[in-house]
């Protein structure tokens, strides 16, 4: 039985048992090589082995544990527990694999996650949403895409990668109005739109000249948009608002969160229009302020009627690929 070194274990993990046998995004085998990437760069600045040099032998308890602390260190506990998380994995994929560092893995497996308070979770009143819609000049081609791009990211409650990865395929605007998004770990999910977000994007993609085929959002080129210039178009009207808040992407799928929790909806009803895989993920926002049930009220998202129709119609150079080091 061939007996693996960590460069054959980890193009095994990325290129086979993550992509392969597992299925998952795109964006988690990113974040787990950022992992691994960050671990190797730090084993290297503190002198413990070099890239062509790299081993099991490094690959040991106490050296993760300082990384860890490195990592906690510069950013936060969570962060922490996120590069936990990866070489967990990567240690559990290795306990059904042949090599030789078995009880060495386990003795990393047993390093346990940190607890940590959940830090305060941004998000806007309505009258705050409205100021900043309000601060977008639609009787331009940008603005109508902007002013369309924030309606949906608030109306679908989508994270940023979900949102640049719809397609004009995957809107129903015909008839029970919905939007199918792809979220983590490619699972599917859609979720409900009003008439008022169906009107607005049938005239966007009028005026934009879309087909089935084409991304809904689109940069350069006609390409998909990416998550640098949707953050960048977030910016740019969160300092033209001058709203005194943090507001970042992720703040609008915080928001629609909290007004539909003010409107009434269950957790569950919550939960599945996010995409959340427990509820208990989704408890979060009832924390926020527990008053909040008590001031439900009927609507949800009140529309605003600014937007009409546009006037135009094995080695050392494998270890550095798969890394990209």
């Amino acid at each position: 039985m061939k007996i693996y070194n960590i460069t054959e274990a980890l193009s095994s993990y990325f290129n086979n048992y993550l992509r392969l046998q597992k299925n998952v995004s795109n964006n988690t085998i990113i974040s787990y090589k950022y992992t691994f990437k960050s671990l190797i760069k730090y084993l290297i600045t503190n002198n413990i082995t070099t890239l062509k040099d790299f081993s099991f032998n490094d690959f040991t308890r106490e050296n993760i544990l300082d990384f860890l602390n490195d990592v906690e260190s510069k950013t936060s506990i969570s962060t922490r527990n996120q590069r936990l998380a990866a070489i967990k994995s990567f240690c559990q994929y290795l306990q059904y694999e042949p090599i030789e560092h078995l009880t060495q893995i386990q003795r990393i497996l047993k390093i346990r996650m940190k607890k940590f308070s959940a830090k305060e979770i941004d998000f806007l009143t309505k009258e705050e949403l409205t100021l900043y819609l309000n601060s977008i000049d639609i009787d331009n081609k940008k603005g109508v895409r902007d002013y369309t791009l924030i309606s949906f990211m608030y109306e679908t409650g989508s994270r940023i990668n979900e949102v640049v990865n719809v397609k004009i395929c995957d809107l129903q605007l015909d008839d029970n109005y919905n939007v199918l998004l792809h979220g983590k770990g490619n699972k599917l999910r859609r979720v409900p739109i009003t008439n008022e977000l169906r009107n607005m994007l049938l005239k966007y993609i009028k005026a934009f000249k879309l087909n089935s085929t084409s991304y809904l959002f689109q940069g350069q080129k006609n390409q998909k948009s990416s998550t640098k210039m949707i953050t960048h178009i977030v910016n740019k009207y969160a300092s033209k608002s001058k709203i005194n808040k943090n507001i970042h992407p992720h703040v609008f799928r915080h928001t629609r969160a909290m007004h539909l929790l003010e409107a009434g909806l269950t957790l569950v009803d919550i939960r599945d229009i996010l995409g959340h895989v427990s509820v208990k993920t989704t408890e979060i926002y009832l924390k926020i302020n527990i008053e909040l049930k008590r001031n439900a009220i009927l609507n949800v998202y009140e529309n605003n009627d600014r937007f009409e129709e546009p006037s135009w119609i094995k080695d050392e150079n494998v270890l550095k690929d798969l890394l990209d080091l």
